[in-house]
């Protein structure tokens, strides 16, 4: 089975309780706080092809944290 991450923003934290609660009796999520904080700098660096798919989702999953206050997603 896999397993999914209930990511709850560092600015939201009075949304914790209640996903805990939520996703509790579910066995394959786990429920975490976001530990970045502040602006996430941009590499240098050109991206691949596959990098620049990964920076994709990872804008999606910013902009769920940002708007919602969480983000659900596969764990790897």
């Amino acid at each position: 089975m896999k397993s999914t991450l209930c990511i709850i923003s560092a600015y939201r934290p009075d949304l914790m309780d209640h996903a805990v609660r939520a996703f509790g009796a579910v066995g394959n999520i786990q429920v975490v706080m976001d530990r970045r904080l502040g602006e996430r700098r941009r590499s240098e660096v050109p991206s691949s092809k596959e990098s620049r798919s990964r920076d994709r989702r990872q804008r999606d999953i910013d902009e769920r944290l940002r708007t919602q206050g969480f983000a659900i997603v596969p764990s790897n």
